[in-house]
């Protein structure tokens, strides 16, 4: 009697060990986020390896590893699967092909003219947009975007070597 007591008891509690394994596995709403970023300097292959994470995320971190600025204002958040070795900024634009998205390069002359982003921008997307009524700009606003833009134009030129020109001059007439 003894010994069937205890076959009992062990086959109880196998199947409670088993049935607690089950629930683990089974129990979590999705797989853990993995994040992970390798890189060496300049035009050196980048490698990307991203499980079940947010895109913002994921950008993020190859903002932090080469160096750029990146925001992000779109409502959407895709997970990300990707296992990828390659250009950074190839990689970067498969990332986010079907985002609204902004790119600025920089051919930098410490990597043997290599172009490298700068500056990211995932931007509202069109339905995002839509919910945003639009303003009349008041005309100090107006001016302050006419300043930036200025700005801007005078940024890009003298960063691809070019001279300081009015807007006006640049005009196609």
């Amino acid at each position: 009697m003894i010994g069937q007591g205890s076959d009992a008891f062990v086959q109880r509690g196998l199947v409670a060990a088993l049935s607690m394994a089950m629930l683990a596995l089974y129990s979590t709403d999705a797989p853990a986020q993995e994040i992970r970023v390798g890189r060496s300097a300049c035009a050196d292959p980048v490698t990307v390896v991203a499980r079940n994470a947010p895109l913002s995320t994921v950008l993020k971190r190859l903002a932090d590893a080469l160096h750029f600025e990146m925001d992000y204002q779109a409502q959407s958040d895709p997970t990300v699967i990707l296992d990828e070795r390659g250009n950074a900024n190839e990689l970067v634009l498969r990332l986010v092909r079907t985002m609204n998205f902004s790119m600025e390069q920089w051919v930098d002359p410490r990597c043997a003219d290599h172009r490298r982003i700068v500056r990211l921008s995932i931007l509202a997307d069109g339905a995002d947009r839509q919910r945003v009524p639009a303003k009349n700009q008041s005309a100090p606003q107006a001016r302050e975007m006419d300043r930036i833009a200025r700005e801007g134009l005078s940024d890009y030129l003298r960063s691809h070597g070019m001279d300081d020109e009015a807007v006006e001059a640049l005009a196609v007439h």
